[in-house]
């Protein structure tokens, strides 16, 4: 049996010449491709400590009951991840080189997490007014330290996972990760429920924090391919030829000595990302139940904390089948697909939150929901890289966070009026409506067609 898994996932992971990979790409890939993903799964580990739809909203439940603070959680961090991307582009996009400024940004990533710890160790001195404060303020400096590191990153995992193989490598990666992340929920789980408040969270957020340094031991080992290299064999010329191709239905850049559009070019003359970026606002105000899921239950179902991480193991396994599919079908039904039909999972989630009953019934909105979270994780990553060429890519992904960062923000403030004024299923009504009309919107983004087919019908137009 094991033979056939490990002939399997080499199967999967082999670069053939048909793939069009450039050579470098190609010679360094096995070694990207298994730190990366054991990066990623000690990543993934960590987060499960302070997962930001389940542990922290209801750790922070425990300091007030205002559904605006409690909405807050998951939406600073992510706002603070996407926010500061675009000031950056200018910067990632003149290098040749990229990882040594990534793996810097990575450590100083790291240090908020230390103070999760000193704030849970601090709450029966400082109070629960003071602890919320300063939670608001280290959950800020989290989320803009990952925001800091994110441009960076992506733009390595462009540079090192070819386009060919993109959807199959997130979605492994991410498949370990979420089993990594089960085994870390259950252990947190077991800390909630063993130790006593605060010093429950305490402990969990140190392992969180060892675990996290693991992860970024291997992200250290990255080997960024010299592009520069030309290629002198058909091999080496089926890429390039790929290389144009894949760049042909993109906001065109004459050379490499041209000066890049701006911002305000591109949203004028690409139709496109406007689409895409019309589409990406509207589902994160669709996205704005994320932090009351398991609060809400939790109140519901009058549950105890260490539910949370239970909620938290569910969607981590939940999302170890959803990343094994997306990663199965991304490289042949292409990344908008991928985003289209993650938003109904979300869609059929939301209905579930609002028409269940027993607490069995709805451990369903987090199958869903992780199904849902790991179709964005794989497929939202990949449409970034594709709607723009090479040069321009770091421009595209800041622009792409940055510009939709703002409704992040803006999300937790309607869902938290909507909670206090009225009710969590008007709330929940209200996220449906967003994320079908995102639905319909993004449905008509265009990706990078699959298929070799494809490729040689767009380099005969």
């Amino acid at each position: 049996m094991f033979a056939r898994i490990k002939a399997f996932v080499e199967a999967q992971f082999s670069i053939k010449p048909e793939d069009n990979v450039h050579p470098e790409v190609a010679r360094l890939f096995r070694h990207n491709a298994i730190v990366n993903t054991l990066d990623i799964s000690f990543f993934f580990m960590a987060d499960s400590f302070w997962a930001i739809n389940t542990i922290m909203p209801v750790f922070a439940a425990t300091m007030t009951d205002s559904p605006f603070i409690i909405g807050l959680m998951p939406a600073i961090v992510n706002a603070g991840w996407f926010l500061p991307q675009m000031f950056m582009a200018k910067h990632v996009s003149k290098m040749s080189e990229v990882v040594t400024f990534g793996k810097r940004l990575a450590r100083l990533e790291r240090i908020p997490y230390f103070f999760f710890i000193i704030l849970a160790l601090l709450l029966p001195i400082v109070g629960n007014k003071i602890g919320l404060i300063m939670l608001i303020l280290v959950m800020i400096w989290r989320g803009v330290g990952g925001g800091m590191s994110a441009l960076p990153w992506q733009e390595t995992m462009a540079r090192v996972i070819p386009l060919s193989h993109r959807a199959r490598f997130f979605g492994f990666s991410r498949v370990i990760g979420q089993l990594f992340g089960i085994v870390g929920s259950a252990i947190m789980a077991l800390i909630l429920a063993r130790v006593d408040y605060p010093y429950n969270y305490a402990l969990g957020f140190g392992v969180a924090v060892v675990i996290q340094w693991i992860s970024y031991a291997f992200y250290h080992q990255n080997r960024e391919p010299d592009l520069s290299v030309d290629p002198t064999n058909d091999e080496q010329q089926d890429s390039a030829m790929y290389e144009t191709t894949e760049t042909a239905q993109r906001l065109p850049v004459d050379s490499n000595e041209a000066p890049l559009p701006g911002i305000r070019d591109i949203l004028r003359q690409d139709r496109n990302f406007r689409l895409y970026i019309i589409a990406r606002a509207l589902s994160f105000i669709g996205n704005m139940a994320t932090a009351f899921i398991a609060v809400y239950a939790i109140q519901t179902f009058n549950l105890n904390d260490e539910q949370a991480a239970i909620f938290t193991g569910v969607l981590f396994a939940a999302a170890i089948f959803g990343y094994a599919l997306w990663g199965a079908i991304g490289d042949h039904i292409g990344p908008k697909k991928i985003v289209v039909y993650s938003f109904v999972f979300w869609v059929v989630s939301l209905l579930i939150a609002i028409f269940t009953t027993t607490i069995w019934v709805y451990y369903l909105v987090f199958v869903f929901f992780g199904i849902y979270a790991s179709g964005i994780g794989v497929g939202d990553s990949m449409l970034i890289m594709e709607l723009s060429d090479e040069r321009l890519r770091p421009t595209y992904l800041g622009m792409a966070r940055t510009l939709t960062g703002a409704f992040l923000l803006l999300a937790p403030v309607l869902a938290g009026w909507l909670v206090n004024d009225y009710s969590y299923d008007l709330m929940f009504w209200v996220a449906v409506a967003f994320t079908l009309i995102s639905t319909v919107l993004m449905a008509q983004v265009r990706d990078f067609p699959r298929g070799k087919r494809a490729i040689i019908e767009k380099t005969v137009e």
